[in-house]
């Protein structure tokens, strides 16, 4: 369980600031709760800042260990142009990094590179394209080169093959008719290491996810009825948002907030369910959604998303 949400933390963090991803076609009714006036109350989404603060404290090897994260996520014409991040452990000034994405002409992210506040580069995402599908990524991390990698990318009917330089594991992301992902599996050369099966409602959230393998999840998620503007936003290549990750990662709860046509407001991950705190516009935008979780000295987290407008 702490895994999860650990897991879910980082996604929330590291792949909304770093990688881009779904399919639009928004559903979904406008609500009356009254929250926050981001933005006109017009009923039009254009989301044009979206912050993502998180407070995680987590007791290690006896140690009791709080770090804070700051993220702005700059929005222009419902793509990600830019983002800042900063990062405070045990109370020590915060380091900062700023990303910038670049683009082709087909409007495919080519690179995302963060530069620090002494104007260092301090890594870079480099994607290649193949008729129109990406063929390649490479990170490359300037300080230490242990979580360098490069990914290659085959592709058979509705299924996408990734292997990576150097090692023996692969996983295969299988796509529906929609372009969704509903299964990730990862193989240690021929033998099967971990699985991840997803399905979705007829309005386009997630339903379930369910993995086994290394490790083993049984999750269910719960939406509002309102428009998720986090959707549009990362609509630009869907896929990488999943093709970059770890073998080990779950792909259920970042569908989930960024991907699904509603406000995901709850969930219950392994059997224990959580409900999340969402505030409104009175034309039903969502402006705030506060999530925590308290297990006590060993894990705390608490996750405040703020989202702002500009009409």
């Amino acid at each position: 369980m702490k895994r999860l949400l650990l897991l879910l933390l980082t996604l929330s963090l590291v792949t909304a600031c770093e990688n881009e991803p779904l399919d639009s076609g928004l559903t979904g009714q406008d609500g009356s709760d009254d929250g926050g006036d981001d933005g006109s109350e017009s009923s039009d989404l254009t989301l044009s800042l979206y912050e993502l603060d998180t407070d995680l404290s987590v007791n290690f090897l006896g140690l009791s260990i709080q770090t804070v994260t700051n993220s702005d996520i700059n929005i222009s014409n419902d793509k990600i142009v830019s983002s800042t991040t900063s990062v405070s452990v045990e109370g020590s000034p915060p380091e900062t990094e700023n990303q910038n994405f670049t683009r082709n002409a087909s409007g495919q992210i080519t690179s995302n590179i963060s530069v620090n506040s002494e104007d260092q580069t301090t890594n870079e995402y480099i994607i290649s394209y193949s008729d129109g599908s990406v063929s390649q990524i490479t990170y490359d991390y300037y300080e230490d080169d242990f979580d360098d990698y490069v990914y290659n990318f085959t592709y058979d009917g509705n299924a996408i093959t990734r292997t990576e330089v150097g090692s023996s594991i692969s996983t295969v992301f299988t796509l529906d008719g929609f372009g969704r992902v509903i299964k990730k599996e990862s193989f240690d050369g021929t033998f099967l290491i971990q699985t991840e099966s997803l399905t979705y409602t007829g309005t386009g959230n997630i339903n379930t996810s369910t993995a086994s393998g290394e490790f083993d999840s049984n999750n269910s998620y719960d939406f509002d009825d309102n428009t998720n503007p986090l959707q549009v936003v990362y609509n630009d290549n869907y896929l990488l948002n999943f093709l970059t990750d770890d073998y080990t990662d779950e792909i259920g709860p970042l569908v989930a907030q960024f991907h699904s046509s509603n406000n995901w407001n709850g969930a219950t991950f392994n059997g224990e369910t959580f409900t999340f705190d969402l505030e409104y516009n009175t034309s039903g935008r969502i402006t705030s959604r506060d999530i925590a979780y308290d297990f006590g000295e060993d894990l705390m987290v608490e996750i405040n998303e703020r989202f702002t407008y500009v009409n």
